[in-house]
């Protein structure tokens, strides 16, 4: 073992007043969690001052004291793993810097949007929908809820590059503009630049196929261009369909979107020092700016970020209104899940190779590139969870141990940090992701996103662009063996060093790598557990509104029954009844009113639960039904509520209940919906062909 330096040396371990200066930081750092807001500057400043100073306390003593360079293997090994810890430890540093300046938009938006709202300050503003593929459903619903926004100079293009008629259709009939080009040449962002060239509006708003805004969105946004050099307002982006992980989990109830984070946490960050992200959707640029850099960027598949880039180096500012105004679909499979996200690993690192890179363009201050290149790399954390993966399997096949360490050692200088981390990491990014469903997420997508990266690296440009797909559903389980089959080969290779080498239990050096090895072999179960898709019998998506409910049957139009919307979609509703019905009610038909909404529908009994739980199914609605639907499901200001992530314990208690019990053994505990799945698709069909 390395000779410890004198001034970080323990020989008092056995003092207890060696540990006060350590528990004084948790325990108050603990209490600003209980009673603080991470709003507050001064609890920000010293829960941050606390996690920095046990960072570097930790960080010394791993580099000076720990390192084990008996051999050349073992020397590798060790400097790897502590190189590991360093490139994580400077991310996250430089993302505690950043919290300490944190602004909220919202005083501003709020003092903006007097003049929009007062018609002082009303410019025209084209709305670009493109679309590459996606169901009319979705396509529908979107510009429905364009066309309900409270802003009266707009106007709706459809940007279509798979030149549908169906579509083209579409869009006569609900009243919008249709775009369409000979070609599909630079994917997304040469659809965008075409219609560039067609319309003429002074401010562009862009939604992808799938985001729906509520009706406040341009009121909320538009005022902030009275600025001159805003060049780009982006908003938060909400997600009305559970992440595929959570909701093969069966955690949907639990956990936040896997990217809330992002909007939540990371893009106020970036806000802090004015380099916010453009992602694409959900977002208002200037015409004028945007011509200035000769339109959106083409060189990469993140023609969203790096337009923003070149508008900061054009001298524009980049505003993030961390408000959700809009709610989109997220990958509703985790194919579909690992593909966007190496669809974004790659288009972000290309950044290190074109022109639009924040390492070459002019006009950004340091810490504004240090920030770009902290979030290009982050892509490279998932090689290095690989590797975190491996190391504890080297430690017990060849007996390669990678740091050396006492026991007393461990406890003064690991667990203060690492508690520390723990309770800290769910407050301050906002209650959007505990530390372990991070770690869960990151080991999932860990060696697709391996291999991305490396061909990323070698091969730039060697992929072109790929769309997610959105509205697929299915009815019944499927395993996604392409993805976990390097999954369970790490799980076997796990439990095999686990058994081999159980003697570490007694074996000082190689204790540390058997538990770090116990730990991986849990989150492998979970990621290979997230991987069995659950059915999604119909193509609705339920959202949790409330309405009372007037129904009448078919068979006693006179008596009305009461009761209350659970849950629903533009497909039909749950309602929870005040009185039962009787079983031969099944199948029946009738009539329902939504009477805060003033909606009026008809439909059919598809299930009835201990006779009061209704399940509906519409009717084809009409047009005005329709529009009235949408604006109920999507529309409504302060529509979308930010979920609250479970702390440490709770979600430790949440993946362990997972682990004993997964999803697809509490479906065999209980009825499978099989009759309700083939309702539905019938019901789902019949409206289709309507």
């Amino acid at each position: 073992m390395p000779t410890v330096p004198p001034w970080l040396a323990i020989e008092h371990l056995d003092k207890p007043w060696i540990f006060w200066p350590l528990c004084l930081m948790v325990v108050l750092s603990s209490g600003i969690l209980r009673w603080g807001k991470v709003q507050q500057q001064w609890a920000r400043v010293i829960v941050v001052g606390s996690l920095m100073a046990l960072m570097v306390h930790y960080l010394l003593w791993r580099s000076l004291a720990t390192l084990n360079l008996r051999t050349p293997l073992e020397a590798t090994v060790s400097l790897l793993l502590l190189g590991i810890e360093g490139f994580m430890m400077a991310g996250y540093g430089l993302q505690l810097y950043l919290l300490l300046h944190i602004k909220n938009r919202r005083p501003e938006a709020d003092a903006a949007a007097l003049a929009v709202k007062s018609g002082h300050y009303q410019p025209w503003v084209d709305i670009f929908i493109p679309t590459y593929n996606e169901p009319l459903t979705i396509l529908r619903r979107t510009i429905v809820a364009c066309q309900a926004l409270d802003y009266p100079h707009k106007r709706i293009y459809v940007l279509d590059d798979t030149r549908r008629p169906a579509l083209q259709e579409l869009a006569r009939e609900l009243g919008c503009e249709y775009l369409s080009r000979p070609d599909n040449r630079h994917a997304k962002a040469g659809n965008l630049n075409h219609a560039l060239t067609q319309t003429k509006g002074e401010l562009i708003a862009v939604f992808d196929a799938d985001f729906v805004p509520t009706r406040n969105f341009l009121t909320r946004t538009v005022g902030f261009f009275q600025t001159a050099d805003i060049g780009l307002v982006q908003t938060y982006q909400s997600f009305y369909n559970p992440d595929p992980i959570a909701r093969n989990l069966g955690l949907e109830d639990h956990l936040p979107q896997e990217v809330e984070i992002f909007s939540r946490h990371y893009q106020v960050l970036r806000d802090s020092i004015e380099t916010a992200l453009c992602y694409g959707s959900s977002f208002v640029v200037r015409r004028s700016a945007l011509e200035a850099i000769g339109g959106f960027v083409t060189e990469s598949l993140s023609e969203d970020y790096y337009t923003g880039i070149q508008l900061a180096a054009a001298g524009y500012r980049l505003i993030y209104l961390n408000e959700s105004l809009s709610a989109g679909l997220c990958a509703e499979d985790m194919a579909a899940h690992i593909r966007q996200r190496q669809r974004w690993a790659r288009g972000t690192l290309q950044g290190l190779f074109i022109a639009a890179s924040p390492l070459r363009v002019p006009n950004l201050t340091w810490l504004q590139r240090l920030a770009h290149l902290e979030g290009i790399t982050q892509w490279f954390h998932s090689p290095m969870r690989l590797l975190l993966l491996l190391l504890p399997l080297m430690a017990a096949f060849w007996g390669v141990v990678p740091l050396e360490t006492t026991l007393r050692q461990w406890l003064y200088y690991f667990v203060p940090y690492y508690w520390l981390l723990l309770s800290t990491f769910r407050w301050l990014n906002g209650q959007s992701r505990s530390a372990l469903v991070s770690d869960l997420y990151a080991v999932l997508q860990c060696v697709p996103l391996t291999l991305t990266v490396i061909d990323t690296v070698l091969r730039p440009f060697g992929r072109g662009f790929w769309v997610t797909p959105k509205g697929s559903y299915r009815d019944r389980y499927h395993f996604q063996w392409h993805l976990a089959a390097p999954l369970l080969i790490l799980f076997v290779l796990s439990i095999a060093a686990a058994v081999l080498n159980w003697q570490a239990l007694h074996t000082k050096g190689l204790l540390l790598a058997w538990v770090w090895n116990l730990y991986n072999l849990v989150i492998l179960a979970l990621a290979l557990y997230s991987l069995i898709e659950r059915p999604r019998p119909d193509p609705y998506d339920w959202l949790n509104v409330q309405q009372t409910v007037e129904l009448h049957l078919a068979w006693d139009q006179t008596t009305a029954l009461w009761g209350k919307t659970i849950r629903l979609s533009e497909g039909g509703a749950i309602v929870q009844l005040h009185q039962p019905l009787p079983p031969s009610a099944m199948g029946m038909p009738l009539t329902c009113r939504l009477l805060e909404a003033g909606i009026d529908l008809s439909g059919q009994i598809v299930n009835l639960t201990n006779q009061t739980t209704l399940e509906i199914y519409f009717d084809p609605l009409t047009s005005p039904q329709y529009r009235q639907l949408v604006a109920l499901l999507f529309s409504e200001p302060n529509r979308w509520h930010w979920q609250q992530a479970p702390n440490e314990l709770q979600t430790l208690w949440l993946l362990l209940r997972t682990l004993l019990l997964p999803p697809l053994v509490r479906h065999w505990m209980r009825r499978p919906p099989s009759a309700q799945a083939k309702a539905w698709h019938r019901a789902y069909s019949y409206v289709n062909e309507k």
